[in-house]
């Protein structure tokens, strides 16, 4: 009972107000004491004694520590610490080494574990699975886009590969880390099986195949000894690593035989080998003294300053050069020369560098020179400063109207059909014709050009002026006109229309001045040929031709003559005094001009067709081509139109919404753990603002990570 008081009130225990129930000897015997004793005694060992035991049960663990040669066997449990365990093997072990770098790692999971508050449980290990005891700083040699091997000493292995590439690209001082990442090299085997789909999963990592090192004086043992060099040779310290940077020579590059694609299929198959950049590089399968190749991922580039930017620049125009020569790219003949003729002059300033003015008069106190430097740092995308003085505001009132001969595509016999002469217009990104000279009535034929292919054909001699328009899925029609001013202006109009830019853009002259300079070095090829014949005669000794320009170039031509091109395209080079760091960004800039720049090719098959497509993916926008050449532009959509995109990881399908419509695909020719990041990649540079001084790593792992 709960008490009573003298007066014979039931009281509580705690002196509140109780009920007391006063039970029969019936309603007792009723009542199984026993039998609720043992349920509740069943239930509490259930709960606690059992699950625990299995808890706490303890188990062998073998760690192999490879350094030391010794294998170590631990007393743990499921609810032992990553710090507990490590603690009993550095016990063990003794003090023969310094273990502070080391780490558990778990080479069946491909795990490590450096968690020091997770248990063994919450990695899901027990006696049956191998782990050493390893350090987590390696030996990895990466190679630069200018073919320069760095040779790392203390790479963390352990650590995601982005932090791994933000750690380099600081020691070598190259800012937005973001851009570049770690890619496999490709070997033979990898590319000769790119049609093969079952063969394009694997693609393994290639063991560093470096040079025998060289006996030389105690000069060039120093130079060897950096981290790194810009692009006036100046050596570049490390931040915490040790690093040698060898520079090797022309044979020791072939030795290395990195190869380069040379199909559609076969640059899709290259892209397979990006890394995770989410993963570490033990994660991945790299291995000590792998060799990696640092390149530009993303081709989307903030503020190229030519100041801050000269390792940047220097790297960027390297993997230019190769974009160029293995035609990733595929500019015309005379942009080839203009880009061997920027090559040749860069080489020419790197051997007899320009005498620069004092950046200061003596006259100018800090402020000046503080605003001086900052307006070079606002003019340095521009490769003419002096245009800075010339700005003009976009007239949105601009249009372009004239009579011009027309080629429909329509035409049964369409090269041999005579163009007829139409009445044009171009107003914002939208060409229109009308049949009627006096453009009364509505267009006879509208064209939105963008995502089209606009190409230009220029032949001074016979006074041709051809722009060939093709659309995405249908077929090139012709448009000529009747003179270079005309040409250029319709021309300029066109290319910015196919990027998307209306004909009021304020880079509108800029455009009209880049197309005047490729007809213009035609124009002067007559004057080029008569003070060729006074200068003494090129040989392919002088200029490697191939060095210069691609195969496809090098077969129309012999070498004496290919070289002779290339230096009448270098004298048509404004004679001003760059240096090389401003050639190069003249070279980067006509690069990201070109029409199919900075698109990453990936083998797919979306679920409405019955065919492999090709899938190219830019910093604006990511297109469907046909697979076989010569791979006809199917479909564009626009990252401003993307709406959401996400990854089913268990069938490794992606899907992404498009103003409203919704499309997926599988990827053939790599993971498509690949193709996502690319997409998160881009969606997280164009977020960027040059006004922010730090990267926003957790936003970048968030767009590119994913959830596996």
């Amino acid at each position: 009972t709960a008490g009573a008081n003298a007066n014979g009130d039931t009281l509580s225990p705690h002196g509140s107000v109780a009920n007391v129930c006063q039970l029969t000897p019936d309603e007792i015997d009723h009542i199984d004491i026993k039998q609720w004793y043992q349920r509740r005694v069943r239930g509490y060992f259930q709960h606690y004694y059992i699950t625990n035991n299995l808890r706490m049960h303890q188990w062998a663990l073998r760690v192999n520590v490879p350094d030391a040669s010794v294998s170590k066997t631990l007393t743990v449990s499921g609810e032992s610490t990553v710090s507990e365990v490590t603690l009993k093997l550095v016990e063990l072990l003794g003090s023969l080494k310094n273990w502070s770098k080391y780490a558990l790692w778990c080479t069946d999971k491909k795990t490590w574990l450096i968690a020091p508050r997770a248990t063994l449980n919450t990695y899901g290990l027990d006696a049956g699975n191998k782990v050493i005891f390893t350090t987590t700083s390696k030996k990895l040699s990466i190679q630069l886009p200018d073919r320069t091997q760095l040779d790392l000493e203390k790479a963390d292995f352990s650590n995601t590969l982005f932090s791994v590439v933000c750690t380099i690209c600081r020691d070598l001082r190259i800012r937005h880390p973001e851009e570049l990442s770690l890619l496999r090299c490709a070997k033979e085997e990898d590319l000769k099986d790119a049609r093969n789909v079952t063969a394009r999963r694997t693609f393994r990592v290639r063991k560093a195949n470096k040079p025998k090192p060289k006996k030389d004086t105690g000069a060039s043992q120093n130079s060897m000894n950096t981290a790194g060099a810009n692009a006036n040779g100046d050596t570049l310290s490390p931040h915490g690593s040790v690093a040698n940077v060898c520079q090797l020579t022309p044979d020791e590059i072939d030795h290395i035989d990195i190869k380069e694609g040379k199909t559609m299929d076969e640059r899709a198959m290259m892209n397979a080998g990006w890394l995770d950049s989410s993963k570490s590089l033990m994660e991945q399968d790299v291995q000590e003294g792998d060799m990696l190749l640092l390149r530009f991922k993303y081709f989307a580039f903030l503020d190229l300053n030519k100041q801050r930017d000269d390792a940047r620049i220097n790297a960027l125009y390297h993997q230019a050069i190769r974009s160029v020569l293995s035609e990733d790219v595929v500019p015309t003949e005379s942009e080839c020369l203009e880009f061997a003729a920027l090559q040749f002059a860069v080489e020419q300033a790197v051997r007899n560098p320009p005498k620069l003015a004092p950046a200061i008069s003596p006259g100018k106190d800090d402020l000046d020179s503080a605003l001086a430097d900052l307006e070079v740092s606002l003019g340095a995308n521009d490769p003419d400063l002096e245009k800075l003085n010339n700005t003009v505001l976009p007239n949105y009132n601009r249009e372009l109207q004239a009579n011009l001969k027309f080629k429909k595509p329509n035409k049964i016999f369409f090269f041999l059909a005579r163009p007829k002469m139409h009445k044009f217009t171009f107003r914002d990104t939208t060409m229109s014709f009308y049949k009627d000279s006096d453009g009364s009535g509505p267009p006879d034929f509208v064209q939105d050009l963008k995502d089209c292919t606009i190409v230009p054909e220029v032949d001074i001699r016979k006074h041709k002026y051809i722009l060939h328009i093709k659309p995405p899925g249908a077929k090139e029609y012709l448009v000529l006109f009747a003179d270079k001013e005309e040409f250029c202006q319709w021309t300029a109009a066109c290319r910015l229309a196919s990027k998307g830019k209306p004909i009021s853009d304020s880079t509108y002259d800029s455009e009209i001045d880049i197309v005047k300079t490729m007809a213009n070095m035609q124009e002067h090829s007559q004057t080029l040929k008569l003070n060729r014949n006074k200068r003494a005669p090129v040989t392919s000794d002088e200029i490697k031709t191939e060095d210069f320009v691609s195969a496809r170039i090098g077969r129309k031509h012999r070498p004496e003559q290919l070289a002779n091109l290339i230096l009448d395209a270098h004298n048509m080079l404004p004679r001003r005094d760059h240096t090389a760091t401003e050639l190069r960004l003249n070279y980067i800039l006509k690069w990201e001009r070109l029409m199919d720049f900075g698109l990453s090719y990936f083998i797919v098959k979306f679920d409405k067709s019955k065919k492999e497509e090709l899938l190219g993916i830019s910093r604006t926008h990511m297109s469907k081509f046909d697979l076989q050449p010569p791979h006809e532009l199917l479909k564009t959509w626009h990252w401003t139109s993307l709406q959401s995109w996400n990854v089913n990881w268990e069938i490794k399908k992606l899907t992404f919404n498009v103003d409203g419509d919704s499309h997926a695909f599988e990827c053939n020719s790599s993971e498509i753990k690949i193709v996502h990041e690319y997409i998160g990649g881009y969606i997280f540079l164009t977020l960027r603002k040059e006004s922010d001084t730090e990267l926003d790593k957790e936003m970048f792992y968030k767009l590119t990570g994913g959830w596996q």
